[in-house]
Order: structure tokens, then C-alpha cells, then sequence
């Protein structure tokens, strides 16, 4: 049976709120009633562009184009359209590819603002209707044209004052300012919950901890009250996300070309600094992104049943290097929350069967990083260059690419092939080192906003005083930063079967001196085994062992040697051959 099909569209949402859904809907129901036809009105574009065909790559008409080009439109269907300029605005020679492409497929295409029917039947014997069909495709195409030239000067008008002059572009803008008499003003209530944000993800809060926080205490998200097809439910973690990434915080608006929908949305020049007010400064901004980017690295595992244990992510089996699993045991003192190797858990092949106490292990942790200090240095073990000399670096590569290229590019207008093909090389050597430069900026950013670890250090002694003591949310968020502060000073715990579980810091840019602790002792060891050349630099290991015994403290050391601190000082434990080897030395008998 023939079938008739209604294709609408209109350019903008707020076209909506008009005559033209009603009208389109009413005229197409109508010639379809009067030719007895079934109609599908289900093919709608509302509020998307004809003009660079997005409607035809990804919209209602494209799924309409996929069915005729699979079969599901049966040949003879009617296509009934306002006018040719609802299926394109493009270029005629794009338009009429597209009419055509119908057109052989067996659909006829109906125009009810002309009357004109456009199959292969009637255009065999009458070519005329394609004159007309030309004529409609050019005009609308010129109009869109027209159109988007003085729209896209109003635009560049309205970016170059907001760049001369701070000038609102827009009434549209981030959801913590409003627009008043022309000025962006701060909502207060708002740009408390964004500072709120930033200062709960340095403190080491995940997009879900700080979601439960806001919600539980009825804190609108800000999209509430909005008219929308979904009514908001809370805050989500993906808001949560796009604020703490969002660079307008620091006041820095970024003009953009194209549209999402048309999916040719791009940067338009460099942003614009001080655009918006600015209601988190810089070195916080960076701040956050550095806990953002420590949390990636240490993600995976379960969390303890009274929060995240403040090891989270840390730790890794020294026999396969798979990832410690939290293993609730039950209740103390028979039970407890251990960890073990992921992968002897799931049998894939790791004989490292051990578990450790979570709460042992964070106690050890927790006494030997209130047992030292630490302060940065460079070239000890390896060359390492300033982060701001990099970006000096790459700043002056990029400025010798572009003296290059305009060299290149009067070569290239003289038609000159081989300086038209270098010049494309070096331009895409161009863009590569511009990306470059961005994340090399990017890093110095975060290492200017590090406090160091110093203070982090000055914290944990502070938090670690009264954690064990704290219950309820109190626990919770005591626990959270100090996971977070360890995180950022220690990379690595490795868990042996044998030897124990211990904490490994670098020596390749810090100098670590251990100091007594005020009560209890543990055991360390400088690891310096010889090693290939493109392995990790020497290391300290600290076994995470209150007041370990003395088979524990020699299994660690593994003959090699090694210290321990107590509150009364260290005491040192050479290896077992040290003796022998300084006798063969000094030919002692």
C-alpha cells in the first residue's frame, strides 16, 4: 500500500513557540487526506539548520535517507514537504544531489507551498519542474547565505568588543553569574557552591562524595527550576565534572564557531582572560586539576565498609603487580578488612596468597610519614629540566616554526610547489607543537600551585593526631584528605609475600630525613641494587610494620641490611657479610 510521509523542520527552538510546527503538521494532513493516504509524521527536525546540512548527516532526516537507502521505503511513497528549502538550504549542487538521490530511489517529493511533484516518472517526460526546483534550492541557499554573513559580523562585532572592551557578548552565561545593566554580576549563593567544589576535590573528595554531600543537604543543583523535558533530581556527577574543568571559573571565556548540533563547533581565536569575573584563583584551579589527574592514577578496588581506607590505590602485588583487593573478613578481633592480590583471588596464576590488615598498614603509614621531612632538589640521580624552561623551550621552537613558515608562505603564493608542500608540512608541525606548548603550560600551572610536600606532610601530622579517634562524617572527611595527601607523596606500596608490605619513596628529586618517632619503631632500608639503565632511580622502603619483630624486621631486609628507628634514635643493621667483606678489605685474619 502507497504510503505518505511528512518531513518538518524548522532552524530554531524558538521557532517552536510559533505557527510554523502547526502549520507544516496541518498542510501535509490535509494532502494526504485528500489523496486517501496513510501519513507518518514522525520525520521531524525541530530546531536544527538546513544551511551546512545538518539535518542530512544527523537528524530525522537522515534516518529517513537510511531507510530509503535500505529498502524500508517502499518505491512510489510520497515525501511531503513545506518546500524544498525544509529538505536544504546547502549549495544548489548539494541540494539537488540529495532531490535527486530521492527522486531514483522511487520516492516522489511532494512541495505543497508550489504544488509540484517531483518523481521519475513525470520528470522523464517533463523536465521543466527541475528549472523550478533550481530556482527554489539557489534562493534558499542565498537567503541562508545572506543571513549567516550579517549574523556572522554581528558575531565577530560583538567578540571584538568583548575582547577590547569586556563588553557581554550575550545574556548567556556561566550558571554562578547573571547579566545586569549589561555588567556579569556574581549570584552569591552559587559561587559559594563552586568554591565549595574546588575546595572539597583538592581535599581529596570524589565527584561522588561531593554529589552525596550537596544533595543529602538540599542544595539545589542549578539547572533546578529550568523547564525541561526531564525535571532535575540533585546534583550529578558529571555537573560536578564540568565545573571543576570549567576555565571560565578563572574568568576566561573561549569565542566559538559552528554549532554542536551542525558537530563543527570549534575554538575561535585565543580565549579571552578577565572576561568574567573571577571567582577562583588560579593556583586553586591548578590545584584541583592535580587531585583530579592523582585520583585517575589511583583508581580501581573496593571501598572499606567505613569509608575509603586511606591507602586506596596504592598498593600492588610485588609478586604479579596486579592490584590489592580489599577483603572484608568480618568483624574484629577475628576478622577485619585485609588486603590481597586481585589476581590470587580470582585465580589467574599469583601465589602471593598473603593478607594485611588495612588498619595496620595505615597505622605503619601513618608513623612514618609523621617520622620525617623532605625537601626538593635537582639532579641527584637524573637530569631533570624546570617545567618553565620546557614551555621557554617550546615557545621558541614554535616561534621559529611560524618565522618559517612566512618565509614559505610568499614562496608559496609565486606558486612555488615544493614551498607550498613545506609550508603544509611545517603547519601541521605547527599545530602539533601548539598542543604541546598548551599541556607543557598546563603542567607548569599545576607545579606553581603545589604547595610541596613540606606542607603536606605539616597536614598529615595535623590530621593523623585525631583520626583514629573521630566517627560519623567527621571520620569520613579526615579520612578522605589524609588519603589524599598520601597520595601525593607516596607512589607506590608493594605488598611481597615475603619481605612484607612496604612503602617505596623515590630519591630521584627529594631528599628524605627520618626523624624518631614519638612512640613505637619501624624498619627501612635504602634500595640500591644495582639496575638497568632505563630502570626506576634508588628508592627508600619502609616496612609497614608497628614495632615489627625481629624475623619480621630480617625478612624485610632480605640480608641487604637495613635501619631502624625508635624513639630512643636508630639503630643500624648491616648486612651479614659486611663484616666479612671489611676484614678481606683491611686483610683482617
Amino acid at each position: 500500500m502507497t504510503k505518505a510521509y511528512s518531513y518538518i523542520r524548522f532552524s530554531t527552538p524558538e521557532q517552536a513557540q510559533g505557527d510554523s510546527l502547526r502549520r507544516q503538521v496541518a498542510k501535509a494532513e490535509a494532502w494526504a487526506d485528500g489523496r486517501g493516504l496513510d501519513l507518518d509524521d514522525s520525520h521531524r527536525d525541530l530546531g536544527i539548520s538546513a544551511y551546512h546540512g545538518a539535518n542530512r548527516t544527523n537528524g530525522a532526516l537522515r534516518s529517513f535517507l537510511q531507510m530509503v537507502e535500505d529498502g524500508k521505503i517502499e518505491r512510489d511513497s510520497y515525501l511531503i514537504v513545506e518546500s524544498l528549502d525544509r529538505l536544504s538550504r546547502e549549495t544548489v549542487i548539494d541540494a539537488a544531489t540529495q532531490l535527486f538521490a530521492l527522486i531514483q530511489a522511487g520516492v516522489v517529493v511532494v512541495t505543497l507551498s508550489d504544488g509540484q511533484e517531483y518523481s521519475a516518472t513525470r520528470l522523464r517526460q517533463d523536465w521543466t519542474p527541475l528549472v523550478i526546483s533550481l530556482a527554489v534550492m539557489a534562493r534558499a541557499h542565498d537567503e541562508s547565505r545572506v543571513k549567516s554573513e550579517r549574523v556572522g559580523e554581528a558575531w565577530r562585532q560583538k567578540k571584538a568588543a568583548a575582547r577590547a572592551e569586556g563588553k557581554p557578548i550575550t545574556p548567556r552565561c556561566p550558571e554562578w553569574l547573571e547579566v545586569r545593566d549589561g555588567k556579569f554580576v556574581e549570584r552569591p549563593d552559587r559561587v559559594e557552591i563552586v568554591r565549595r567544589i574546588f575546595r572539597e576535590t583538592i581535599e581529596g573528595f570524589g565527584r561522588r562524595e561531593i554529589v552525596c554531600r550537596l544533595n543529602g543537604e538540599g542544595k539545589l543543583p542549578f539547572k533546578a527550576g529550568e523547564k525541561r523535558k526531564k525535571p532535575s533530581t540533585g546534583w550529578q556527577t558529571s555537573s560536578i565534572a564540568k565545573i571543576v574543568q570549567n576555565r571560565a571559573v578563572m574568568g576566561e571565556y573561549q569565542p566559538h564557531t559552528g554549532t554542536h548540533k551542525a558537530r563543527n563547533r570549534k575554538p575561535e581565536g585565543d580565549p579571552i582572560k578577565d572576561y568574567y569575573p573571577r571567582i577562583i584563583p588560579d593556583d586553586v584551579f591548578w590545584r584541583a586539576q592535580a587531585s583530579l589527574e592523582t585520583r585517575r592514577q589511583h583508581t580501581g578496588g573496593r571501598r572499606g565498609d567505613k569509608g575509603a581506607h586511606i591507602l586506596h590505590g596504592l598498593a600492588k602485588c610485588s609478586a604479579c603487580g596486579s592490584a590489592m583487593w580489599v577483603v572484608n573478613k568480618g568483624k574484629p578481633p577475628k576478622g577485619g578488612v585485609y588486603l590481597a592480590c586481585s589476581s590470587n583471588r580470582r585465580n589467574v596464576g599469583c601465589d602471593n596468597g598473603r593478607a594485611w590488615r588495612v588498619d595496620e598498614l595505615e597505622e605503619a603509614v601513618l608513623l612514618c610519614l609523621t617520622s620525617f621531612k623532605t625537601q626538593s632538589f635537582k639532579g641527584l640521580y637524573q637530569q631533570e629540566t624546570d617545567n618553565g624552561d620546557i614551555v621557554d623551550a617550546i615557545r621558541a621552537e614554535l616561534d621559529d616554526l611560524n618565522r618559517r613558515n612566512k618565509v614559505l608562505m610568499r614562496l608559496a603564493e609565486s606558486e612555488d610547489q615544493q614551498a607550498i608542500a613545506r609550508f603544509l608540512e611545517i603547519a601541521e608541525e605547527v599545530k602539533a607543537k601548539t598542543a604541546e606548548l598548551k599541556a607543557a603550560e598546563a603542567e607548569l600551572a599545576i607545579s606553581q600551585s603545589d604547595p610541596g610536600d613540606s606542607v603536606r606532610l605539616a597536614e598529615v601530622l595535623q590530621l593523623s593526631t585525631d583520626f583514629m579517634q573521630l566517627e560519623g562524617e567527621e571520620r569520613l572527611e579526615s579520612r578522605i584528605r589524609l588519603s589524599s595527601l598520601i597520595r601525593r607523596i607516596v607512589p607506590l606500596i608493594e605488598c611481597h609475600p615475603i619481605r612484607g608490605a612496604y612503602m617505596v619513596l623515590p630519591l630521584d628529586t627529594k631528599v628524605w630525613r627520618v626523624e624518631s618517632p614519638t612512640e613505637g619503631a619501624f624498619a627501612f632500608q635504602l634500595d640500591l641494587q644495582p639496575r638497568a639503565a632505563d630502570a626506576p632511580p634508588p628508592r627508600y622502603l619502609f616496612l609497614l610494620k608497628k614495632n615489627p619483630t625481629d624475623d619480621a624486621r630480617d625478612a624485610f631486609y632480605q640480608g641487604k641490611g637495613g635501619q631502624m628507628m625508635t624513639a630512643d634514635g636508630i639503630k643500624g643493621f648491616p648486612s651479614p657479610n659486611a663484616f666479612e667483606r671489611l676484614k678481606n678489605k683491611q686483610g683482617i685474619a
